[in-house]
């Protein structure tokens, strides 16, 4: 498994091994069943403290990304490609609840959040 992991990034350390592992399912790289190192091994391999690659872990485990069969190993959860896509949905609708809140709240209308809304998406869709 290649991650890559900048120690300057904004981005803390955890979030990157998370993020990462998460890329790799939805773009099939990181395949259900597939072993993962351990804690220890992952955190040597990338020069990071153990606590931080445990960090991490525990939130893909959490989130079902990964599971835990104790001494035989982590691997990718069966369902983890549902499990990101379920997350990201909601996390989306989450932060779309509070962007329209933000926006009502500065006195702009039902019309024009949705002015603004397909602008934006035309603009990424190109």
């Amino acid at each position: 498994m290649d991650l890559e992991i900048d120690v300057s990034s904004l981005e803390a350390v955890y979030e990157q091994i998370v993020r990462q592992i998460q890329q790799g399912v939805q773009q099939g790289t990181l395949a259900p069943g597939t072993a993962l190192p351990s804690i220890r091994q992952l955190a040597d391999d990338l020069d990071l403290n153990h606590n931080t690659v445990a960090r991490a872990y525990k939130i893909l485990e959490t989130n079902r990304v990964i599971r835990t069969a104790g001494r035989k190993g982590t691997f990718i959860h069966g369902d983890a490609s549902s499990h990101i896509h379920s997350r990201n949905s909601h996390d989306a609708a989450y932060q779309m609840n509070e962007l329209v809140t933000a926006l009502f709240e500065k006195g702009l209308s039902k019309v024009q959040i949705e002015a603004v809304f397909k602008t934006a998406l035309a603009i990424k869709r190109t």
